[in-house]
């Protein structure tokens, strides 16, 4: 009679072990968590780069900077941010998938 508590318990045990290993014979793991994160940061990063055009911006109005630094260097955020914007629609367009 006790043999049936124990059978149970080593069941019970199997069948936890199994199912705590059982991601690692998948052929890919699925991290929602990490894309997510990524999209965070790209998020973030875009915001950041608004606000340096708009500093930019700013400083050129009130002439602290001159043309040509104002235009190369709006010309690298704009194409920076753009890069950015690529990103997040190619990893929005992943997670819908």
């Amino acid at each position: 009679m006790i043999w049936l508590p124990m059978f149970l318990l080593f069941i019970m045990f199997a069948v936890l072990f199994l199912f705590s290993i059982w991601p690692l014979f998948l052929e890919e793991i699925i991290n929602d968590k990490e894309d997510y994160d990524l999209l965070n940061t790209l998020e973030r990063r875009k915001s950041i780069l608004y606000r340096e055009i708009q500093y930019l911006d700013n400083e050129y109005f009130i002439d602290n900077i001159n043309v040509e630094d104002y235009n190369s260097s709006r010309a690298e955020l704009v194409s920076e941010v753009s890069k950015i914007i690529d990103q997040i629609n190619l990893q929005s367009s992943n997670q819908d998938i």
